[in-house]
């Protein structure tokens, strides 16, 4: 077996370690385009890019941590300029991701989803992304938001990009998002549902396993409880002992600088959390297999990297 696997990175297509330690869900910065031009004081690059660095610096020496995903998409402050500086400075390999997050944007709203499709592959080919975002919040998908996810499933049928959804598990609008993929031809091994670990429906969850999909458990928040903590593991171990552990994907979704706050700052993000607190209780072989396997796998879309045979019921 082959002991390393192409992954597309900000710095362009590489060989990465099938035993690579990865953050399957997080981001450098999500912040507003507007504001940054509106005011220079609302986000300092390059001590974002440092401070970035030196905390990737950190996670891959403590941890072992080689590969970022960053899941920021277009319209909430993706930079790939900044993730090539972060990368070259960490020495942590960062995939970027292409695709929009769920706002709508009137400039946007004139086009059909095959003209945002042409954007979405000509950005990926560009910038060698590696995933493609999309997203969906609310209760009902609006049909922006519709048009967005057909963009979506016409652009990863083009580039076998895998999806990342950004879901509301409390509302369960991924049900929703997940038909709409499908019916556009979007093979479910090419689907990630995101942020399940939101809810504690583990029947919910498991209807995105059963179809295929790659389940995200990639919310973990710094709950240092007991309860919290022990709810997290039972909920990956039932996963597993389903049959689902190659479909489990695990992160926490947090930024350096998150723009999504009254008060925005450049701070330490959780990402420790779940090598401190998770990761220490569960099996070695699904640890390995959460971490290292699944990642790879979902981004190469290599069904038998790892020898895993596929069945979905």
């Amino acid at each position: 077996m082959n002991d390393f696997v192409e992954v597309r990175t900000v710095l362009g297509k590489k060989k990465i370690s099938k035993n690579t330690v990865t953050l399957s869900h997080e981001h450098i910065c999500c912040y507003s385009e507007y504001l940054n031009i509106m005011s220079k004081s609302y986000l300092d690059k390059a001590e974002l890019a440092k401070k970035s660095a030196d905390i990737l610096k950190n996670m891959k020496e403590k941890y072992g941590v080689e590969l970022f995903i960053d899941c920021t998409p277009v319209n909430i402050g993706r930079d790939v300029e900044l993730l090539k500086k972060v990368s070259e400075l960490s020495g942590v390999d960062i995939v970027c991701s292409s695709g929009f997050y769920y706002n709508d944007e009137p400039i946007l709203d004139c086009m059909s989803a095959e003209t945002l499709a042409e954007f979405i592959v000509g950005d990926a080919n560009n910038t060698c992304a590696g995933i493609i975002k999309a997203a969906v919040e609310y209760d009902t998908v609006s049909p922006f938001n519709i048009k967005f996810l057909k963009a979506s499933a016409i652009a990863q049928n083009k580039t076998g990009l895998p999806i990342i959804l950004h879901t509301n598990a409390n509302n369960k609008n991924g049900v929703k998002a997940v038909e709409i993929l499908l019916s556009e031809n979007v093979e479910p091994k090419n689907i990630v549902v995101g942020h399940l670990s939101d809810t504690n429906d583990i029947e919910y969850i498991k209807n995105f396993t059963k179809s295929g999909c790659y389940v995200a458990l990639d919310r973990m928040y710094d709950n240092k409880t007991e309860e919290y903590i022990t709810s997290k593991i039972n909920q990956i171990n039932e996963l597993c002992e389903a049959g689902y552990a190659d479909k489990l994907l695990l992160s926490h979704d947090d930024a350096v600088f998150q723009g999504f706050c009254d008060k925005t700052q450049i701070k330490e993000p959780r990402w420790s959390y779940m090598f401190e607190h998770i990761v220490p209780k569960l099996d070695d072989n699904i640890a390995n297999k959460i971490l290292k396997e699944n990642p790879l796998t979902m981004l190469c879309g290599m069904e038998d990297y790892y020898g895993i045979q596929r069945t979905n019921t």
